[in-house]
Formats: C-alpha cells, structure tokens, sequence
C-alpha cells in the first residue's frame, strides 16, 4: 500500500486553481521533493495532505485514509514557519514534543542538538532564524513516523 496518494486532486481558492487534478504515488520507504516556483502550489498539497485544507475535488490518502486523527499519528508535518512559543527554551519544546507524540524519540533529538550545537537552555525567541528552523527540522525528524512533510525546512539556515 502507498503510503501517499493523490487521486485527481485539485484545489482552487477561488477562481483561482492551484492544484489542476493531480495524480501522485508515493511508496513507503522513498524520499521525494517537491520543486517548484512560489505559488505553484507546493505548500497547498502540503496542508492538504495534513488536513489543513480540504480538497476542491478528488482525493489525498494518506496510508489508505483521507486526512484524519488516525494519519496525523503516523505523519510528522514541519510547516513552512516557526511554530513554537519564544517563551519556551528547546529543552521545554523535546519535553512538549515528548509529551504529544509517543513516536518522539527524545535521544535522537538529544543527539542531533549536540552535533548541531545548539543549547537546550535557550529560549526559542532568542534563537537565529536558521536555529530556530533547525530546532523545528530535529523535532520533526525525531518522530518515529511513517510519513515526514517538510515544507521548506532549511530556508534560513546557513551552509554548514
């Protein structure tokens, strides 16, 4: 079974069409990117496929499901801004994430703060733009999930 599958989808706002009836397969175990210019419609099949929008026609599947309760357990969704609070430090954001999802694996987020060097002491709101997207990226990543959307995730962080 697919793990992501868009059935004659299309999403207009409006007049305007943003999505033209597409059709996608995704098998589990791949890894797929979505290029595109601003405003084709990237970010849109994003939020669809995490139930943030309803289609205009056809379909998205997620696992064999439309968008639910039951696919959001299975998908970690980064979106294409910061979503954290800037009161809360990165250690309080792995205890949320901890607390919220019982796939998240707190060691590798562990881990992956210390190889990027960032300081579970800090507040959110005092991170850089690229550190703050990073913090969000290991979040994300640190889910045992069944499906990753990432949209846009490295926009502000600098080359390594």
């Amino acid at each position: 079974m697919s793990i992501f599958e868009c059935k004659a989808l299309t999403k207009n706002y409006g007049v305007k069409t943003v999505l033209d009836s597409i059709d996608l397969t995704i098998e589990p175990g791949r890894i797929v990117g979505l290029l595109g210019p601003n405003g084709s419609g990237k970010t849109t099949l994003i939020k669809l496929a995490n139930g943030l929008l309803t289609p205009t026609s056809g379909e998205i599947l997620i696992a064999g499901k439309a968008p639910c309760r039951a696919t959001k357990a299975i998908v970690s969704y980064l979106p294409d801004r910061n979503t954290l609070p800037g009161w809360m430090t990165i250690a309080q954001a792995l205890d949320y994430y901890g607390d919220f999802y019982s796939d998240f694996r707190r060691g590798v987020a562990e881990a992956m703060l210390m190889n990027l060097g960032l300081d579970r002491t800090q507040k959110i709101k005092t991170l850089s733009k690229g550190m703050r997207e990073k913090t969000q990226l290991i979040l994300t990543m640190s889910r045992d999930a069944k499906l990753y959307l990432l949209d846009e995730p490295i926009g502000g962080v600098d080359p390594a």
